[in-house]
């Protein structure tokens, strides 16, 4: 989490909190991603505002969707280049 942090904090017009614990991406049009390590289940939850809600495993070296066949960086790249208009190298 911290590493993908830092790599959004290098984008242009994006704004990052990180306390830790839940990771907050703010886009300059005004959408909002929440993401978080849930202890109790072992996976990383993300709210996305363009995707709903989706649950990471992780397996085989990634973090993996239980909805669809695609990993947490591919997905949040693939939504980011959408809103910013640019590909994004997660």
């Amino acid at each position: 989490m911290e590493l993908l942090a830092e790599t959004l904090e290098a984008l242009d017009h994006v704004e990052v909190d990180y306390d830790g614990k839940m990771l907050q991406i703010f886009l300059p049009n005004g959408l909002e991603y929440l993401i978080n390590f849930h202890g109790t289940t072992s996976q990383i939850w993300l709210a996305s505002p363009v995707s709903g809600a989706h649950h990471f495993d992780y397996r085989a070296g990634n973090w993996h969707s239980t909805r669809q066949e695609i990993s947490l960086n591919v997905l949040l790249a693939q939504e980011l280049k959408d809103q910013l208009g640019h590909s994004v190298d997660i």
